[in-house]
């Protein structure tokens, strides 16, 4: 089977899957175009939405297979845990560095799609927390892609569409039933000659560091916060993509990064909680045996120590407690 004229990379995360059902659904069954699908899974088993999409619409779907290559009327979706990127006529599948604390992530299939395939690239963004793709789909219009956006009104969760509206500035937000319209026109543009007269060949540009998922010297300078992940230093600069990043190639947009640390503060919190009633522990457990050899003096020094440890640990609990607590509605 030839390649396909069109490369149609979708991503999104809570809600998504309702959305891209209504999506493929009104799909035609030839539409000369593959797409790649990113949801954020659970890295673990096996995914089920291939499954599901091919029994909702005409195009087949599939887990994607390291190598494979890219054909007409296919929709590749990515496996737990790995992260799917694009090459000329190929898919490839990599165990790189999380980004945004996702693996799969959105942004590189974005990134890589768009280095690779410039304007033939249309990317779409669905339901879903945070901003992961944001940045990805700002590179699709960068390199001359389309970018379409599902109506957050429209969006079971639409945290993920505001986001990529605000970042990426697309060209189109619309429903779902809408932007399955708007993939079919982009096809047949692409077979009329119209917006795009001829099929360009794919390219991997020479500076990889925006496409490849890896390890790497991290551009930027210094940004003085540490990777929630590896706790290397996060570098950072003007106009890079993504906007934070690792030597290792943990990377982060600035507001997962802010949810990442979030996560990470509450971890090290609770981590104090334990240590302090585990030393509350020990030092009771010294005064107890220093009560019994009747050594008054180090008994109380101890019992003192456990009650201090013991009050600490309970402010820093409610604390913590208090923090994940929701404003109740007005």
């Amino acid at each position: 089977m030839a390649e396909p004229r069109d490369i149609v990379v979708i991503g999104g995360s809570a809600g998504a899957i309702e959305a891209l059902t209504s999506l493929v659904v009104a799909l035609p069954a030839e539409l000369d175009a593959a797409l790649f699908v990113v949801v954020h899974t659970i890295p673990v088993g096996e995914s089920r939405l291939p499954e599901i999409l091919s029994r909702r619409g005409p195009l087949r779907a599939a887990v994607a297979s390291n190598g494979e290559p890219i054909i007409c009327d296919r929709i590749y979706v990515a496996p737990p845990d790995a992260h799917l990127l694009i090459e000329p006529g190929r898919v490839r599948l990599n165990m790189g560095p999380r980004e945004s604390g996702h693996r799969p992530a959105i942004d590189p299939l974005f990134r890589t799609a768009a280095s690779t395939y410039g304007s033939r690239v249309v990317g779409i963004i669905l339901s879903g927390m945070l901003d992961d793709g944001s940045a990805g789909l700002r590179e699709i219009r960068r390199r001359g892609g389309s970018a379409i956006v599902q109506d957050p009104k429209q969006a079971m969760f639409s945290q993920m569409p505001q986001n990529a509206i605000e970042i990426a500035t697309p060209q189109h937000i619309a429903p779902v039933g809408e932007i399955a319209q708007l993939i079919v026109s982009h096809a047949r543009r692409s077979e009329n000659g119209g917006e795009r007269r001829a099929a360009v060949k794919p390219k991997v540009e020479s500076h990889g560091d925006q496409a490849v998922v890896g390890a790497r010297d991290a551009p930027g300078v210094p940004s003085g916060i540490a990777c929630p992940e590896c706790h290397g230093v996060l570098w950072t600069g003007p106009d890079k993509v993504p906007e934070f990043a690792c030597r290792v190639g943990h990377a982060y947009s600035l507001e997962a990064l802010v949810d990442a640390h979030s996560v990470s503060l509450e971890a090290a919190l609770w981590a104090g909680v334990r240590a302090l009633r585990e030393q509350a522990s020990l030092a009771t457990h010294i005064a107890r045996r220093a009560e019994r050899r009747g050594d008054r003096r180090v008994a109380a020094r101890f019992e003192t120590r456990a009650g201090t440890a013991d009050e600490h640990a309970g402010k820093l609990e409610t604390m913590l407690l208090a923090r994940m607590e929701k404003p109740a509605p007005n």
